[in-house]
């Protein structure tokens, strides 16, 4: 799904400003996610850049997947992802509809750090902003944290933005 939006609700603005930066968002619906989104139109503006925002369906996990094995468990699995997807949309909505700055919205599934570092190489993007949740010191054996290992990923210059 990828909906473009300009100022007067038509995607012309966006055909026509090939030559500016393209900045992509990764956005989740969550607070960090949402702090990212911020940073990212506060730049755009500065700098005149297009906002491409990114919201990625992760696949189900593998406690997720057994789980599937109890009744309606798929269907709220769905819901929930359904959810997120909204609340992230929303988000940019209310984030950059404001500004009447041209983005777009694009969802796609797999691993967050892979699709937004392919979704940067073949969209040539200038920055990535994504979120980061402060990091446990114990949290590097249960999660591995995507806004890390896009940093890494050398990609483009990588955004990360924490919750204060």
């Amino acid at each position: 799904m990828d909906h473009s939006f300009g100022p007067d609700g038509s995607d012309s603005a966006v055909r026509g400003s090939r030559n500016r930066p393209l900045f992509i968002v990764g956005v989740d619906g969550t607070d960090s996610g949402l702090a990212a989104l911020r940073e990212a139109a506060d730049r755009a503006a500065q700098v005149d850049a297009r906002i491409l925002c990114v919201h990625v369906r992760s696949l189900p996990g593998m406690c997720e997947m057994t789980a599937f094995l109890a009744p309606g468990a798929v269907a709220i699995s769905r819901e929930c992802r359904d959810s997120r997807e909204i609340d992230a949309w929303l988000q940019c909505v209310q984030t950059l509809d404001p500004t009447g700055r041209s983005w777009r919205f694009k969802v796609v599934s797999g691993r967050p750090d892979r699709c937004l570092a392919q979704i940067a190489r073949a969209e040539h993007g200038d920055a990535l902003f994504v979120g980061q949740l402060p990091r446990a010191p114990w949290s590097r054996w249960f999660h591995r944290c995507p806004a890390r290992r896009l940093a890494r990923s050398g990609v483009c210059p990588v955004h990360r933005t924490g919750v204060t």
